[in-house]
């Protein structure tokens, strides 16, 4: 079972680069007027892909397929109860099943916690211990050794908090008890905007509603490059095996960003590809990456499926 100190300290920092083509118009919306809406730039009318709708268009996909994966029981069990809704991430039971297999490790939780378990799912006393410090309920330690009805709330908490960390989609993308390993930067891209006329429909009814043609700002055609950094994956690892699935779908079927999706627009599929990878164990080149220089001539680019491969490996 995983123990929520995972980017500490850091070990593996892995820099990606990623160029994508349009395989059709892009539109990334600024919020502007309803009549016309705006490609959303900078003042220097270079066109910005925020790190949001990256890390958005990625996620959705990795939740997709982590529904479809085979992980570790706790693994597995945290993707079955993972949802995202106004609340934020949460891993509750949505069924009459799961309230009793969630019920089941609560009170194994509970049980260990009393010395009567040696572990669960490979989680000690001791290291349940720590995790009570660690995940914000010293202050309800008290309730938590009462098994009283407000112990029975904080123990349900509790065990939400047990199923986040050890969630892979949690680890790769965060949730409210894990930094994410994975990070994106924006993307700027210079390219020529046209626009493109379109009529809003009523939901209703499903006809034209009248008087409100729009023009929505396109980008047609260009290269778009995308950097990320992930720390701390390991080979083999659930949330390596997790973004390898999630890299090698983009890489085959591509991937949508934007607004405008329903109408054909954001679809994007992988030009070319550089994956840095930096074992910051290695403390000859922790030092070279730390001075003032290109950190990218000390490490060897690997090419995506090698980079897949890797991340797979166990």
């Amino acid at each position: 079972m995983t123990i929520i100190k995972h980017l500490n300290p850091i070990e593996t920092k892995i820099i990606g680069i990623i160029t994508f083509k349009t395989e059709t118009p892009i539109h990334i919306g600024s919020m502007g007027a309803e009549v016309r809406r705006s490609f959303l730039k900078l003042k220097n009318e270079m066109l910005v892909i925020p790190s949001s709708t990256w890390k958005g268009a990625f996620r959705a996909i990795s939740e997709t397929i982590a529904k479809n994966m085979n992980f570790n029981e706790i693994a597995n069990k945290s993707v079955k109860y993972y949802s995202e809704g106004a609340g934020g991430i949460r891993y509750v039971p949505k069924a009459k099943e799961e309230e009793d297999d969630f019920n089941k490790l609560k009170g194994e939780l509970m049980e260990l916690h009393k010395g009567l378990r040696k572990e669960v799912y490979g989680l000690t006393k001791e290291q349940l211990e720590e995790l009570i410090y660690e995940l914000g309920f010293k202050e309800e330690k008290e309730e938590l050794n009462k098994y009283s009805e407000d112990g029975e709330k904080v123990w349900r908490r509790f065990t939400e908090a047990i199923l986040a960390i050890n969630c892979p989609i949690g680890k790769l993308y965060g949730n409210g008890y894990l930094a994410s390993k994975l990070r994106f930067s924006d993307s700027l891209v210079k390219g020529e905007i046209n626009e493109r006329p379109g009529i809003a429909i009523d939901r209703k009814s499903g006809k034209v509603r009248e008087g409100h043609l729009y023009f929505t700002e396109i980008l047609p055609k260009a290269k778009i490059k995308l950097m990320f950094i992930a720390c701390n994956l390991k080979p083999g690892e659930e949330d390596s095996k997790l973004l390898a699935n999630t890299l090698q779908y983009i890489n085959e079927l591509g991937i949508t960003i934007g607004g405008g999706k329903s109408r054909g627009l954001g679809q994007l599929t992988i030009d070319e590809t550089n994956i840095y990878i930096a074992n910051l164990k290695d403390k000859e080149l922790r030092e070279k990456l730390q001075a003032i220089s290109n950190p990218f001539k000390y490490i060897k680019p690997t090419k995506l499926n090698e980079f897949i491969e890797w991340l797979k490996h166990t």
